[in-house]
């Protein structure tokens, strides 16, 4: 440590130009960084179900499918002029590019009418279209007085422009939107705000926790500059490589602010206990590397153990969040080692001007049976509520009810029963418009009791009847008679739904139906002979599946985290009862943190199990740092016991209600999973730091 210290002192200058040209590099590959908001990466990496999606998108030209509903004072299909008003505001949307096609209330013409402009619309049309069950009982509803029309865009194109286009030609109509890639581009929005704002609002929270810990403004800044600078190397070497921030490693800077501060924390703290008993500088740095510079080091290695081991969550985003957090927290933890003490080696003078303010000495009282008994009992309650947990994910739960896309997706689903589609791809032997598919599809629809089913026979079968008069299903030439009337009319997807010998039936859950229930129904299909091949996919299928696996592969990521975890407490003590009772405190905090999950109501899924996996990495910290000064105090002191906890309590507890509270911050955040996270922080970081000084003593003063 002497010699490491002398280098220090002796190049600080150089080691400062070093640390401006680090930075600088940093800095660039910041504003390099792009945000990536496909939710398809947050999905399972060898998905079956997104593969078969993928290929009907692909097949059908189908990138995604909007849903805007607009409400309207009035009742367009009695009011000439409004429903004029709104012919001509879906004629706008489908001039923007990208559009497909809009399905909706107001087509653009059909056989018998020759519209080409607003005034062409007359009431004997209006009757006509009140008439046709294809545009009144699937876009129209009337509820509380007012009244809906539903405009179904499927799109060519993932741009979002689009969105940004529609949105800008609806401002003067009251109305609400629903689809992927309208929440994507809120997803975009607020993935900008949260990079822009929660940040430094970390930073500033860690600052003002410190401030409070360390006695000092200046120390307090300076511990936490390290983390800083490991977030801004992390980001930059982030765009650098070209890679992107998505939904979860856009908190990978929060995560490094608040969990690589801990190191700058522990080291002053310390630095300020031997400049008070008269040390000078070097001298202070020297001790304090001696009494707490292993246990840094291996509390870097247990946080990165923590997040690295997210690699075994089956996720693709999980897996970039976790490596380049664990990236974060490895260029803090190297901060801290190089940053202060090149800072202290300067003419900066560090002091405390007021008593710490976080103080644990009450535990002293469970350093005996009471406090392990207290600590089986907490588990044992905390255990028992375990399962209940809810397992759940989807599109729209993942946004807080404030916000327009939550709102939004609640109006379409109060009025039209709204759900994301589910598409189911029908491979045929026959013609895909035959009959006999007709009649499979009507017995299909009756089993289901879906709100919606759409396809192509159907859409042939009602403008035959309603449109040309024919007084059965159409033929064959009567078909050729139907594609030649509508091929200027994109609001029919009749022929859009049918490529080759096969056609995509798109299907509308409502709150009865369960996607097994409908997979088993569609799958009875293929018994009949008329199909080769059936495919169901949809967003709510992968999702449901990521659900369904989320549960095995987070508890391998655990257990894999708790046993790394193990060796490397055995590894720094070489004692395997210590280095069990080293993770025992961090096994009560998992318990106790899954057990209030179901307390507080909130679901495990891809994102929950996240806490997990922080709780491991930094959770130990507590035992480590203890464990550790506990060594260097036990051949120095006369009462090593108290000795170490008199140093260690105060940064500990600070450590756990400054995480919990950096965390807070992920409350301004417009993301359910965000709240829930900083929710179980607080239970997890407050159960494992006070296990920690209850436990550790009582079982450190009987080993030898």
């Amino acid at each position: 440590m002497e010699r490491y210290v002398e280098i220090i002192f002796k190049n600080r200058k150089k080691l400062l130009i070093l640390l401006a040209l680090i930075n600088i590099t940093a800095l660039i590959g910041l504003f390099q960084i792009r945000l990536n908001v496909d939710l398809k990466t947050f999905l399972p990496a060898d998905s079956e179900y997104l593969d078969s999606y993928s290929i009907i998108e692909k097949k059908y030209d189908l990138s995604d499918q909007l849903i805007v509903m607009l409400e309207t004072e009035n009742n367009p299909l009695e009011d000439l002029e409004l429903y004029r008003k709104l012919w001509s505001l879906q004629r706008d949307l489908e001039s923007i590019e990208g559009i497909n096609f809009i399905s909706s209330l107001y087509p653009q013409s059909f056989p018998g009418y020759n519209i080409k402009n607003p005034e062409d619309i007359n009431e004997n049309f209006l009757n006509k279209i009140s008439q046709i069950s294809l545009f009144k009982d699937k876009f129209f509803k009337e509820k509380d007085g007012k009244y809906y029309s539903l405009l179904t865009i499927p799109l060519k194109s993932e741009d979002f422009k689009v969105v940004d286009q529609i949105e800008e030609k609806l401002m003067a109509v009251t109305h609400y939107s629903g689809g992927t890639l309208f929440f994507t581009k809120k997803l975009f929005d607020y993935l900008l705000s949260i990079v822009i704002f929660l940040p430094p609002f970390a930073f500033l929270t860690m600052l003002i926790i410190f401030s409070l810990q360390l006695g000092s403004k200046k120390l307090a800044l300076f511990s936490v500059i390290p983390a800083g600078l490991g977030a801004l190397w992390t980001l930059g070497l982030m765009g650098w490589s070209g890679r992107e921030l998505s939904i979860a490693s856009v908190l990978v800077p929060i995560f490094t602010i608040i969990m690589g501060s801990a190191d700058g924390m522990h080291f002053l703290t310390h630095y300020i206990e031997y400049i008070e008993k008269g040390l000078d500088r070097k001298k202070a740095v020297v001790e304090t590397l001696k009494s707490t510079g292993i246990a840094m080091i291996m509390t870097t290695i247990t946080t990165i153990i923590g997040f690295i081991s997210m690699i075994f969550i089956n996720s693709n985003m999980m897996r970039e969040m976790g490596i380049w957090t664990s990236f974060g927290i490895g260029f803090a933890g190297i901060a801290t080692l190089y940053v202060l003490p090149v800072i202290i080696a300067g003419n900066v003078k560090l002091e405390r001007k007021r008593a710490h303010m976080f103080d644990a000495s009450f535990v002293k009282s469970l350093w005996n049976k009471k406090g392990v008994f207290t600590y089986i009992i907490i588990i044992l309650i905390f255990a028992l509520l375990i399962p209940s947990i809810t397992i759940k994910f989807d599109q729209i739960s993942m946004f807080k009810n404030y916000t327009k896309v939550r709102k939004d997706y609640e109006k379409l689903t109060t009025i039209f029963d709204f759900n994301i589609p589910i598409m189911v791809d029908f491979q045929t032997i026959k013609d895909p418009l035959d009959k006999v598919y007709l009649e499979e599809m009507k017995k299909l629809e009756k089993e289901l009791n879906v709100s919606m089913f759409n396809y192509p026979q159907l859409f042939l079968e009602i403008m035959g009847k309603e449109f040309f008069n024919f007084k059965a299903y159409p033929n064959s030439i009567q078909v050729l008679i139907i594609k030649n009337a509508i091929k200027n009319n994109p609001s029919v997807p009749l022929f859009d739904l049918v490529k080759g010998k096969s056609f995509l039936g798109i299907i509308t859950t409502n709150s009865q139906n369960t996607l097994e229930e409908v997979q088993k129904k569609v799958d009875n299909l293929k018994n009949t002979g008329l199909f080769t091949d059936i495919k169901v996919s949809g967003m709510p299928y992968v999702f449901n599946e990521m659900n369904t696996t989320v549960l095995n592969s987070q508890l391998k990521s655990i257990i894999i985290s708790l046993i790394l975890v193990f060796i490397s407490i055995f590894i720094m003590i070489r004692n395997i009862k210590i280095s069990f009772y080293g993770i025992l405190p961090l096994f009560g905090a998992l318990i106790v943190e899954f057990g209030a999950m179901t307390l507080f109501k909130i679901p495990l899924n891809i994102q929950s199990a996240l806490m997990a996996n922080i709780t491991i990495g930094v959770g130990v910290d507590y035992a480590i740092h203890m464990i550790g000064t506990y060594k260097y105090y036990k051949t120095r002191s006369e009462n090593p016991i108290e000795e170490t906890f008199n140093v260690v309590q105060k940064p500990i507890l600070a450590n756990a209600i400054g995480l919990a509270l950096g965390l807070s911050v992920l409350n301004f955040s417009p993301f359910t999973f965000h709240t829930n996270l900083s929710i179980i922080m607080w239970v997890g970081m407050i159960s494992a730091s006070m296990f920690t000084l209850i436990l550790l003593p009582n079982f450190l003063k009987n080993e030898k």
